[in-house]
Protein backbone atom coordinates (compact mmCIF):
# COMPACT_ATOMS: atom_id res chain seq x y z
CA UNK A 1 0.00 0.00 0.00
CA UNK A 2 1.49 3.38 -0.95
CA UNK A 3 2.26 5.78 1.87
CA UNK A 4 -0.43 8.28 0.80
CA UNK A 5 -3.10 5.56 0.97
CA UNK A 6 -1.94 4.60 4.46
CA UNK A 7 -2.11 8.24 5.55
CA UNK A 8 -5.62 8.66 4.11
CA UNK A 9 -6.78 5.41 5.74
CA UNK A 10 -5.33 6.34 9.14
CA UNK A 11 -6.79 9.88 8.98
CA UNK A 12 -10.23 8.46 8.20
CA UNK A 13 -10.14 5.80 10.94
CA UNK A 14 -7.99 7.41 13.64
CA UNK A 15 -8.41 11.17 13.11
CA UNK A 16 -6.04 13.91 12.07
CA UNK A 17 -4.15 14.08 15.39
CA UNK A 18 -3.45 10.33 15.65
CA UNK A 19 -2.87 9.73 11.94
CA UNK A 20 0.84 10.65 11.69
CA UNK A 21 1.60 8.53 14.77
CA UNK A 22 -0.49 5.51 13.79
CA UNK A 23 0.61 5.45 10.15
CA UNK A 24 4.22 5.15 11.34
CA UNK A 25 3.42 1.56 12.38
CA UNK A 26 2.91 0.65 8.72
CA UNK A 27 6.33 1.85 7.53
CA UNK A 28 8.72 3.30 10.10
CA UNK A 29 9.64 1.23 13.12
CA UNK A 30 12.79 3.16 14.09
CA UNK A 31 11.25 5.66 16.50
CA UNK A 32 8.35 3.51 17.71
CA UNK A 33 8.44 2.70 21.43
CA UNK A 34 7.09 -0.79 22.05
CA UNK A 35 8.38 -1.03 25.62
CA UNK A 36 6.59 1.88 27.28
CA UNK A 37 4.14 2.63 24.49
CA UNK A 38 1.72 1.16 21.99
CA UNK A 39 2.70 -1.86 19.93
CA UNK A 40 0.82 -3.51 17.12
CA UNK A 41 -0.28 -7.03 17.98
CA UNK A 42 -0.15 -9.99 15.63
CA UNK A 43 -3.92 -9.71 15.17
CA UNK A 44 -3.61 -6.07 14.05
CA UNK A 45 -4.86 -4.53 17.29
CA UNK A 46 -2.93 -1.91 19.20
CA UNK A 47 -1.84 -2.81 22.72
CA UNK A 48 -0.01 -1.26 25.62
CA UNK A 49 1.26 -3.93 27.97
CA UNK A 50 -1.55 -6.53 27.91
CA UNK A 51 -4.36 -4.00 27.38
CA UNK A 52 -6.01 -3.28 24.05
CA UNK A 53 -5.85 0.34 22.90
CA UNK A 54 -8.63 1.69 20.69
CA UNK A 55 -8.41 4.99 18.82
CA UNK A 56 -11.61 6.54 17.48
CA UNK A 57 -12.00 8.81 14.39
CA UNK A 58 -11.68 11.89 16.66
CA UNK A 59 -8.24 10.61 17.82
CA UNK A 60 -9.49 9.79 21.33
CA UNK A 61 -7.67 6.94 23.04
CA UNK A 62 -9.48 4.18 24.93
CA UNK A 63 -7.55 2.05 27.41
CA UNK A 64 -9.40 -0.44 29.62
CA UNK A 65 -12.71 1.25 28.83
CA UNK A 66 -11.54 4.74 29.85
CA UNK A 67 -11.42 7.50 27.25
CA UNK A 68 -8.50 9.93 27.07
CA UNK A 69 -8.43 12.95 24.79
CA UNK A 70 -5.97 12.24 22.00
CA UNK A 71 -3.47 15.09 21.80
CA UNK A 72 -0.17 15.28 19.98
CA UNK A 73 1.58 15.22 23.34
CA UNK A 74 -0.19 12.05 24.45
CA UNK A 75 0.57 10.34 21.13
CA UNK A 76 4.23 11.38 21.47
CA UNK A 77 4.32 9.50 24.78
CA UNK A 78 2.34 6.51 23.52
CA UNK A 79 4.27 5.95 20.31
CA UNK A 80 7.71 7.58 20.26
CA UNK A 81 11.04 6.53 21.73
CA UNK A 82 12.25 10.12 21.52
CA UNK A 83 9.46 12.52 22.43
CA UNK A 84 9.20 16.08 21.15
CA UNK A 85 9.02 18.09 24.39
CA UNK A 86 7.55 21.13 22.65
CA UNK A 87 4.32 19.16 22.03
CA UNK A 88 3.97 17.92 25.62
CA UNK A 89 1.71 19.52 28.22
CA UNK A 90 1.45 18.81 31.95
CA UNK A 91 -1.96 17.22 31.29
CA UNK A 92 -0.41 14.84 28.73
CA UNK A 93 2.22 13.80 31.26
CA UNK A 94 -0.41 13.09 33.92
CA UNK A 95 -2.54 11.06 31.50
CA UNK A 96 0.47 9.07 30.30
CA UNK A 97 1.43 8.25 33.88
CA UNK A 98 -2.17 7.19 34.59
CA UNK A 99 -2.13 4.89 31.53
CA UNK A 100 1.18 3.37 32.62
CA UNK A 101 -0.24 2.77 36.11
CA UNK A 102 -3.48 1.10 35.00
CA UNK A 103 -1.80 -1.09 32.38
CA UNK A 104 1.42 -1.78 34.32
CA UNK A 105 3.34 -1.02 31.11
CA UNK A 106 6.10 0.46 33.26
CA UNK A 107 6.58 -2.82 35.21
CA UNK A 108 8.62 -5.90 34.37
CA UNK A 109 6.32 -8.54 32.82
CA UNK A 110 3.43 -6.05 33.32
CA UNK A 111 3.07 -7.38 36.86
CA UNK A 112 1.56 -4.82 39.28
CA UNK A 113 3.89 -6.00 42.04
CA UNK A 114 6.90 -6.06 39.71
CA UNK A 115 9.74 -3.59 39.63
CA UNK A 116 9.86 -0.65 37.25
CA UNK A 117 11.40 -1.59 33.90
CA UNK A 118 14.71 0.15 33.48
CA UNK A 119 16.12 0.75 30.04
CA UNK A 120 19.12 2.56 28.63
CA UNK A 121 17.00 4.43 26.11
CA UNK A 122 16.37 8.13 25.95
CA UNK A 123 12.68 7.77 26.86
CA UNK A 124 13.49 6.01 30.12
CA UNK A 125 16.10 8.63 30.97
CA UNK A 126 14.00 11.67 29.97
CA UNK A 127 10.47 10.56 30.88
CA UNK A 128 9.98 7.32 32.81
CA UNK A 129 12.68 7.90 35.44
CA UNK A 130 11.16 11.32 36.15
CA UNK A 131 7.59 10.00 36.35
CA UNK A 132 8.67 7.30 38.78
CA UNK A 133 11.58 8.89 40.70
CA UNK A 134 12.08 5.93 43.05
CA UNK A 135 13.31 3.71 40.23
CA UNK A 136 16.77 2.22 40.28
CA UNK A 137 18.90 3.07 37.31
CA UNK A 138 20.53 0.06 35.72
CA UNK A 139 24.27 -0.03 36.11
CA UNK A 140 24.55 2.36 39.05
CA UNK A 141 24.58 -0.40 41.67
CA UNK A 142 27.03 -2.49 39.65
CA UNK A 143 29.38 0.49 39.29
CA UNK A 144 29.24 1.14 43.03
CA UNK A 145 29.87 -2.54 43.75
CA UNK A 146 32.93 -2.53 41.46
CA UNK A 147 34.31 0.51 43.25
CA UNK A 148 34.01 -1.24 46.61
CA UNK A 149 35.70 -4.39 45.30
CA UNK A 150 38.80 -2.43 44.24
CA UNK A 151 39.20 -0.95 47.74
Amino acid sequence: MPEQEVTEFSTKHFGSVASPYVSAYAYRARNIDKGFGIRKGADGTFKIAKSIVDIDPQSNVYVQGKMYEGTKGLFEFLTRKRVNHSLISCKDLKIYRRILNVTNADRENHDPSGVIKTRRGIKFHDVISKLFPGTRKRGVENALRRQWITY
